[in-house]
């Protein structure tokens, strides 16, 4: 007899496979050619052919890094933020109010404003007019990539910072006093009780997770800095894999059919989940070390 909490959950169940599971099992077939008759048979040569692409790994190597790296950059700032409101009392809600701000912006629009003409533009006028030094060339792949990370970290760290600030408040008030009354710092109850506690809450794990894999498929963001830095080609460096793939998909000139997209798509799930898998077993583990030392 079927209990009645699961027909609760039934739609969504049923949501999920018709928006999830259906689209990426279709993914598949296309990929491997079960769904193009004019293939005859079922080959993995557009797997054969991506592996052999040189510029798929240089998209996969520019998703990882913008992913890691704006991830790491959201959850530092989002801690220290997190942290910093557990301390005002007035201004507490001005302040993440203000916060918020970041959110209510488009991920395209973001790209806009921290683009050479955006936000670099005043600061590279205030660095050689008025301190006399060099423009920052912003077209260098060893500025640019840092660049668009930050500009991703700033949109989200608010977002990770309000689930942050849950964690920080439900730390119980005894453990900070005992510290402070034995003449803990503020830095060394931060690095020893906060951080440890952050480390090793699932509400942390899944929020960091849910992060990395929105930014290993990030779009708009290195979308508006792939003209600026002029990359319209296929397999630039500002190419994460989704924008890779679309522009395979959109620009005739590429010469890649449906199937190779298909298949491009079906690897950028496989790497999003055993990259986001591997993020989760690093938070358990770092979770555990400081763990382990606090105890100690």
């Amino acid at each position: 007899m079927i209990r009645p909490g699961y027909l609760l959950v039934l739609p969504v169940v049923v949501l999920l496979v018709a928006i999830e599971i259906v689209p990426l099992g279709y993914s598949v077939l296309l990929s491997l050619g079960a769904v193009a008759p004019s293939q005859g048979s079922i080959t993995a040569a557009n797997y054969a052919q991506l592996l052999s692409d040189g510029t798929l790994l240089t998209s996969v190597l520019v998703s990882l890094f913008y992913a890691a790296g704006s991830t790491a950059l959201t959850f530092i700032l989002g801690i220290l933020f997190a942290t910093m409101l557990t301390q005002l009392k007035r201004t507490r809600s001005l302040v993440e109010s203000l916060m918020l701000l970041p959110v209510a912006v488009s991920p395209v629009v973001v790209g806009v404003v921290w683009s050479p003409s955006g936000v670099w533009d005043d600061v590279n006028t205030f660095i050689h007019f008025v301190l006399g030094l060099q423009y920052i060339d912003l077209t260098q792949a060893y500025v640019f990539l840092p660049v668009m990370a930050l500009s991703e970290a700033w949109e989200w760290t608010p977002v990770v910072m309000l689930v942050l600030l849950g964690v920080v408040t439900s730390i119980p008030r005894e453990s900070i006093e005992a510290a402070s009354v034995h003449g803990a710092s503020g830095f060394q109850i931060f690095r020893r009780i906060i951080i440890p506690f952050v480390l090793r809450s699932p509400v942390t794990q899944f929020v960091v997770a849910l992060r990395f894999m929105d930014a290993m498929r990030a779009f708009e963001i290195p979308f508006a800095w792939s003209a600026w830095v002029g990359s319209p080609t296929a397999g630039g460096l500002t190419d994460t894999l989704s924008l890779y793939l679309f522009k395979l998909l959109v620009f005739p000139a590429n010469g890649a059919s449906l199937q190779y997209v298909s298949a491009l798509a079906v690897i950028l799930c496989a790497i999003t989940v055993v990259s986001t898998t591997l993020l989760i077993r690093l938070l358990r583990g770092l979770g555990g070390v400081h763990g382990d030392a606090e105890a100690r």
